[in-house]
């Protein structure tokens, strides 16, 4: 496998991961997919390899286990895989007044949205610019530029992928490459995301999309060399507005708007 190329997805067995495991094996890309290990991870590899004409090997870890990061880096170095492409999408998140989350699973956001973030592109990264074109997808959120109450450490989280990656872009801007991050709104990626959407009533069907379009325009403006990537034209009309409002009002109109997730 030494001269073959690899896309590495982590939080690839549901949700956007996987969608984007599914938009980058219609283009012929040979994938790494990382998740946690159960049979997800599996029943995608063999979804995948079934369709497409493409390599597609898993790997299942804790990716916020000691060590669990550069263990993956060093299994990538041992097969002698080639990434050119790392697409950080694995997180979590939590809504509800900040008092009332226990402080573990806070921990856990920003161990995973953030230090885990930060670790794979610290491994990953000069394995990368070996190549003559190399890109990297970080997974942020339309919330990232909206703190919202109610989901404070979330935000918090997404806004620190948000700035790394315009940071860590600039200083790539002269090499192979290509970093770009992805916003987008609501997603509809599992039970607990439907409890939201629910809560919200009609006017979350506004901002939602499907993991599939998330993926489709994620990895279509990557390939661009697109910067900042909000899909769907109302939630890209939203973060715009948003940026015209002092700050005070926009605040009280986003707490307002996301005071269901105060008992949530």
């Amino acid at each position: 496998m030494k001269n073959e190329t690899f896309t590495l997805i982590t939080g690839a067995s549901m949700g956007i991961g996987k969608a984007f495991a599914f938009t980058c094996a219609k283009r012929g890309m040979n994938l790494l997919l990382v998740a946690l290990p159960d049979a997800l991870l599996e029943e995608v590899q063999r979804e995948l390899q079934t369709l497409y004409p493409i390599k597609v090997m898993v790997y299942g870890t804790d990716l916020t286990a000691e060590g669990a990061v550069l263990k993956l880096a060093d299994f990538c170095k041992e097969k002698q895989l080639g990434i050119n492409m790392l697409i950080n999408n694995a997180g979590m998140g939590a809504g509800g007044r900040f008092e009332n989350i226990p402080l573990d699973k806070y921990l856990q956001i920003v161990n995973l949205n953030n230090k885990v973030l930060v670790l794979m592109c610290h491994y990953f990264l000069p394995v990368l610019i070996q190549h003559e074109h190399a890109y990297m997808l970080n997974m942020s959120s339309m919330e990232a530029t909206l703190p919202l109450p109610y989901k404070a450490v979330y935000t918090g989280s997404k806004n620190f992928v948000y700035a790394f990656s315009l940071a860590l872009r600039e200083e790539q801007r002269h090499g192979p490459l290509t970093v770009s991050v992805v916003c987008p709104g609501p997603v509809m990626t599992n039970p607990d995301a439907l409890k939201r959407m629910d809560a919200h009533g009609n006017r979350a069907k506004w901002v939602l999309c499907r993991p599939e379009e998330v993926a489709e325009y994620g990895l279509d403006g990557l390939l661009k060399g697109k910067n900042i990537l909000i899909p769907g034209k109302v939630n890209w009309f939203l973060v715009k507005l948003m940026k015209l409002c002092p700050t005070g009002l926009k605040m009280r109109l986003l707490e307002r708007l996301f005071r269901v997730y105060s008992t949530h």
